[in-house]
């Protein structure tokens, strides 16, 4: 079976990784990465731009070759979809098409939680997210939930 990677959407702060001394390249992680971030070409090897952290690898391994490392940086996962859409826009610097081309964000409710999940997001993405629109209500509103 052929299994694309897939972009990383969020994780668990982990990430796999192959203890080589144990590896027999047995590829029981391989089978069990429902990501496809694990290849057996002799031993196992785990692609960190796929690997998502859940550790169903890791049980998966008879010989304990496999564990579960912290990443070196902090992987925000989105909330929910509209944090997910909203963090995806700005980081494509869309986010003002997302909101002001999107007829269906036309009620309050939409926009209320589009502009949440503004608020949500981490203060580098806020500020892109700030400049993008080029508001000055939405600057005000960063400022006051900041304090």
């Amino acid at each position: 079976m052929v299994r694309h990677a897939i972009p990383m959407m969020s994780s668990s702060g982990y990430v796999a990784e192959v203890q080589t001394s144990d590896c027999e390249g047995c590829g029981r992680c391989e089978a069990a990465c429902p990501f496809g971030a694990v290849h057996v070409n002799g031993k196992a090897q785990v692609d960190r731009d796929v690997c998502l952290g859940c550790g169903v690898c890791v049980p998966a391994c008879p010989e304990h070759g496999l564990t579960l490392i912290e990443r070196d940086e902090r992987v925000i996962t989105p909330v929910d979809s509209v944090h997910r859409t909203v963090a995806m826009a700005v980081e494509r610097g869309t986010l003002q098409h997302l909101i002001f081309d999107n007829h269906a964000l036309a009620s309050h409710r939409a926009m209320a939680a589009v502009l949440g999940a503004i608020l949500r997001l981490p203060p580098v993405q806020k500020t892109m997210a700030k400049g993008q629109l080029g508001s000055r209500y939405l600057e005000k509103l960063i400022e006051w939930n900041n304090h």
